[in-house]
C-alpha cells in the first residue's frame, strides 16, 4: 500500500512564510513523491523560491503593491494550507493528489499580482474564503478505501492525477505501449499543467492536458492512415489498425488494388477493365453494352435495324452484325447489295478456274491424265486401276506406228544387177488389212506385199507385166508367222511357215539394173507418197509386228539400229484382240445417226478400263459436247460409266467389271424421246424424268446439224464443254450401228493408239516366265 506520510511525517509546504521554508517546501515535496523517477517532473521542480520570489520576478510590480491586510492575506493562504493538510491526510490516494497542490499556487499568486495598482485591500479585491477554496477544489473521484484493488485508469491516474512509469504500466499492462506514452506524457505536463513550458500552438494542437494526455495513448491521432483510402482507425496496444474501403489494402491502407488484375479481388468485368484509385470501372467493346455496369451483352442490330443489310441477310454476330449474301456472293456495303464473287481472281484453283455467277468451277487437263480431286479445288493424276503388261522388245518393230500411212523405215540397196529380190521375217498381226513392205527400184518397177481380209496379197507391175494375186489362210490372229518373199527365175514364191501358199508367174526380172547395178529402195510398213500406181486400192496402216528380217539377203543390217533409237517403233510383247488407248489420244470419225426424219444413236462398247476416268465416246459439235460417255473415278480403285448430256449426267451404270481385268460390254440406245444404257453384271440409275426430258429436248435440236464422233477423249475444247476431258486408258472394240469400227479407217488417230491390238492384262507369274 503506498504511503504517502513516509514514516507518519508530513510537512505542507504552503505553511511557512519565509523565502528559505518555501524553497525546503518545494525540496521537501520533491523528496515526499515517493516512486518517482529523477527528472519526472522538470517543469515541476524548476519553480524556486516562495511568494516574494515569485512576488519579485512579475514585471512592474513593487512590494508596495500587495501591501494588503493580512488578515485577508493570511486567511487566504491559510485555506490553503487547510486544503493541503486536509488532502495530505486522505491515505495513498491522497498522496498522489498533493502534488496537484503546487500547480495551482503559483496561478493564485500570479492572480494576486494582477490586481491593479491603485487598488485597495478592502474585501473588494479578494473572494470570501468559501469562495475562494471553490478555486482549488476538486470533485472527491475514486477515493475509496479499495481503490488500490482496482484495474489502472488513465483518466483517474494520469489527468486527476500525477502518474510515475510504474503506474502508467500498471494502465496499459505492457511495457511496449508504456515505453511509448511515458515520455510524450511529461511533456504533456510541462505544456498544459506546470505552465513553464510554452504551449503548442497551431489549429491540430491540444487544447488542454486532457486532450493532451488522450492523444498519446490514441495510436490512431495524428491518423497514420492513408486518408483516401482508410475507413476507420482502430486503436490498439501500442499500434493502430486501419481499416480500409473497398478497392484499397496494405497496413495503412496506402495500396489502391488493381482490380483488373488481381486475382484475389477480380473485378469480374468480361470485355474491357480500367483501374481508378479505389475503384474500377468495366467498358465494352464495340456492339456491346452493359446493364449492370459489369457484364457486357452484345446488342442485336439486326433486331434493332430490320432494314440494315436491305436484300441480305442480317446475321447477327458477337459485337457486330453481317450482311450474308447468297454463296458466291459479297456484300457491297457501298451500294449495299449483294455481288458475283470473282473467285478464280484469288488463285482459288490449281488447275483451271472458271467463275461463274455466283459461283465458280475448276477444272484440271485431263489430256495430261490430271483429274479433279474430291476437294474439287486441286488435281491429282488419274489413278490406274488395271495394270497391263505394258512390256516393249526392241527388236521388234511395230509396223503401225504412223497413222499417216508413211513407212515407218525406208532402206536403200544396191547391189549387182543379178541380185534377186528376197525377204524373210516373222509377222504377227490382228489387223485385216495393211501394207506389210514396198519395193521399188524405179516408178514402174514396184513390188508390194500386204494383207487384205487377212490374206497375203502381192501387187507387183513391171515394164513386161502387172498384176494383183492373194491366197493362202488367215494370217491375223496374233501370232507369229513366218512370211518369205523370193523372186525366182519366172516367178515370185510366198511362203507362209515354209509353206508355199502363192507362186506368180514373171516372166522376167522384177526389178531393172541401171549400169550394171541394181538399186533396190524399200518401204517397210507403208507407201511412198506417189500411191497413184497401186493396182488395187489398199489401206497402208498396219497394226502388227515383224522380228528377225533378212532382206535382200543382206541381214538385219540397217534395221536394228533404227528400232532401238525409238521407243515408239517397238513391239508389245504380249497383245490380243482389241483396239489400245494409250491415254494420249483420241480417234475421229465422221457418221451419220439421221434415220428418215429422226434420228438413232445405237453403240454397243465393248470396253477394259486401265485408269479410272476418261472420254470413251463423245459427239462435238460447234466447240460442244452434246453427248459423251466416260468413265469417272468412284473411291480409290472403282469407277462408274456415266451417260452426259451437256453437262448433265442422266444415267450411271454402276459395275464391278469396270477397272476389271475382264471386259464389259455395255449397250447405249438413244434417241429424241428416250435414252437406254445396260450391261452386264452392272445396275443403272437415271436422272430424274423431267431432267432427262429436258436434256433429251436439248440434244435432238443439236442433232439437227452436224455431228463428229469421237473416240477415246474430246478434242481440245473449252473446258467447261463436258465434265471429262481426259484421254481414254486402256482397250475396247466399239460397233455403231451394228457396224464395227475400224480406228486405222479413222478420219484421224493419234499415233498412241493401236487399231487392233491391246496389251495383256499384268499377272506378275507369268510376267517373270
Amino acid at each position: 500500500m503506498r504511503d504517502r506520510k513516509r514514516n507518519g511525517r508530513f510537512r505542507p509546504f504552503l505553511e511557512p512564510r519565509t523565502h528559505s521554508d518555501s524553497a525546503v517546501g518545494l525540496r521537501s515535496l520533491s523528496a515526499g513523491a515517493r516512486g518517482r523517477a529523477p527528472g519526472a517532473l522538470p517543469a515541476l521542480l524548476s519553480v524556486r523560491g516562495g511568494f516574494s520570489d515569485v512576488r519579485d520576478k512579475v514585471p512592474g510590480r513593487g512590494r508596495a503593491d500587495l501591501q494588503c491586510s493580512s488578515e485577508a492575506y493570511s486567511a487566504d493562504i491559510d485555506a490553503v494550507t487547510m486544503w493541503g493538510k486536509s488532502r495530505a491526510l486522505r491515505g495513498t490516494a491522497g498522496r498522489r493528489r498533493l502534488l496537484l497542490l503546487i500547480l495551482p499556487l503559483p496561478l493564485l499568486v500570479l492572480l494576486l499580482l494582477e490586481l491593479p495598482r491603485d487598488a485597495s485591500c478592502h474585501g473588494q479585491h479578494f473572494l470570501q474564503q468559501s469562495t475562494a477554496l471553490q478555486f482549488l477544489a476538486r470533485r472527491r473521484r475514486a477515493n475509496s478505501l479499495l481503490e488500490e484493488t482496482k484495474k489502472g485508469n488513465l483518466e483517474r491516474e494520469c489527468i486527476e492525477e500525477l502518474c510515475n512509469k510504474e503506474e502508467a504500466r500498471e494502465i496499459f499492462e505492457n511495457q511496449l505501449e508504456t515505453e511509448y506514452f511515458y515520455p510524450k506524457y511529461v511533456v504533456c505536463l510541462g505544456s498544459h499543467r506546470v505552465g513553464i513550458s510554452s504551449a503548442p500552438s497551431g489549429p491540430d494542437a491540444p487544447s488542454d492536458l486532457r486532450t493532451c494526455v488522450k492523444e498519446i495513448s490514441d495510436q490512431c491521432i495524428p491518423l497514420p492512415c492513408y486518408k483516401e483510402g482508410y475507413e476507420r482507425c482502430i486503436d490498439g496496444q501500442a499500434s493502430f489498425t486501419c481499416v480500409c474501403k473497398p478497392g484499397w489494402r496494405g497496413p495503412r491502407c496506402e495500396e489502391d488494388i488493381d482490380e483488373c488484375t488481381d486475382l484475389e479481388t477480380p473485378a469480374g468485368c468480361n470485355q474491357k477493365c480500367y483501374n481508378l484509385p479505389g475503384s474500377f470501372r468495366c467498358a465494352c467493346e464495340d456492339g456491346y453494352f452493359s446493364r449492370d455496369k459489369i457484364y457486357c451483352t452484345d446488342i442485336n442490330e439486326c433486331m434493332l435495324y430490320p432494314s440494315v443489310c436491305k436484300m441480305a441477310t442480317c446475321i447477327n454476330t458477337p459485337g457486330m452484325y453481317e450482311c450474308r449474301c447468297p454463296q458466291g456472293y459479297s456484300y457491297n456495303f457501298t451500294t449495299r447489295s449483294c455481288q458475283d464473287v470473282d473467285e478464280c481472281g484469288l488463285g482459288i484453283c490449281e488447275g483451271t478456274c472458271v467463275n461463274t455467277i455466283g459461283s465458280f468451277s475448276c477444272h484440271c487437263d485431263g489430256r495430261k491424265r490430271l483429274m479433279l480431286a474430291e476437294d474439287s479445288r486441286f488435281c491429282q493424276d488419274i489413278p490406274v486401276c488395271v495394270e497391263l503388261n505394258d512390256f516393249k522388245d526392241a527388236e521388234m518393230l511395230y509396223l503401225g506406228e504412223q497413222f499417216a500411212g508413211l513407212p515407218v523405215i525406208f532402206l536403200r540397196f544396191r547391189l549387182p544387177e543379178n541380185t534377186k529380190f528376197a525377204a524373210e521375217f516373222d509377222f504377227r498381226t490382228f489387223d485385216p488389212e495393211g501394207v506389210i513392205l514396198y519395193a521399188e527400184s524405179s516408178r514402174d518397177s514396184w513390188f508390194m506385199l500386204g494383207l487384205r481380209d487377212g490374206k497375203i496379197e502381192v501387187q507387183f507391175k513391171n515394164q513386161y507385166s502387172f498384176k494383183v494375186t492373194s491366197g493362202g489362210k488367215v494370217i491375223n490372229d496374233g501370232e507369229w508367222h513366218v512370211i518369205s518373199v523370193d523372186e525366182l527365175e519366172h516367178s515370185i514364191s510366198v511362203k507362209i511357215s515354209k509353206e508355199a501358199v502363192m507362186s506368180i508367174n514373171s516372166p522376167d526380172n522384177l526389178f531393172t539394173s541401171v549400169s550394171g547395178m541394181l538399186e533396190t529402195k524399200v518401204y517397210i510398213a507403208g507407201l511412198p507418197n506417189r500411191t497413184e500406181s497401186i493396182l488395187k486400192p489398199i489401206n497402208p496402216r498396219l497394226d502388227g509386228c515383224i522380228r528377225g528380217w533378212n532382206l535382200m539377203n543382206q541381214g538385219a543390217s540397217g534395221v536394228k539400229e533404227v528400232i532401238l533409237e525409238k521407243k515408239s517403233k517397238h513391239c508389245f510383247v504380249r497383245v490380243e484382240r482389241g483396239s489400245y488407248f494409250a491415254g494420249f489420244g483420241l480417234a475421229q470419225f465422221d457418221i451419220n445417226y439421221r434415220e428418215a426424219e429422226s434420228w438413232k444413236i445405237d453403240v454397243r462398247i465393248k470396253i477394259r478400263p486401265s485408269s479410272s476416268t476418261g472420254v470413251v465416246f463423245a459427239l462435238v459439235s460447234n466447240n460442244t459436247v452434246p453427248l459423251s460417255v466416260s468413265i469417272v473415278t468412284r473411291g480409290s480403285d472403282e469407277a462408274d460409266l456415266q451417260v452426259f448430256v451437256g453437262r448433265v449426267p442422266v444415267a450411271t451404270l454402276q459395275s464391278m467389271l469396270l477397272c476389271y481385268p475382264g471386259y464389259l460390254t455395255m449397250d447405249l440406245l438413244v434417241s429424241d424421246a428416250s435414252l437406254q444404257i445396260s450391261a452386264n453384271s452392272s445396275s443403272v440409275s437415271y436422272a430424274q424424268s423431267d431432267v432427262l426430258r429436258k436434256s433429251l429436248s436439248a440434244l435432238n435440236i443439236t442433232m439437227q446439224g452436224p455431228i463428229t464422233t469421237y473416240i477415246g477423249g474430246v478434242p481440245d475444247l473449252p473446258v467447261t464443254a463436258t465434265p471429262v476431258t481426259a484421254f481414254f486408258h486402256g482397250c475396247m472394240e466399239i460397233i455403231i450401228d451394228g457396224q464395227q469400227l475400224d480406228f486405222d479407217e479413222a478420219v484421224n488417230k493419234h499415233n498412241s493408239i493401236k487399231s487392233h491390238s491391246c496389251p495383256q492384262v499384268s499377272n506378275t507369274d507369268e510376267d517373270l516366265e
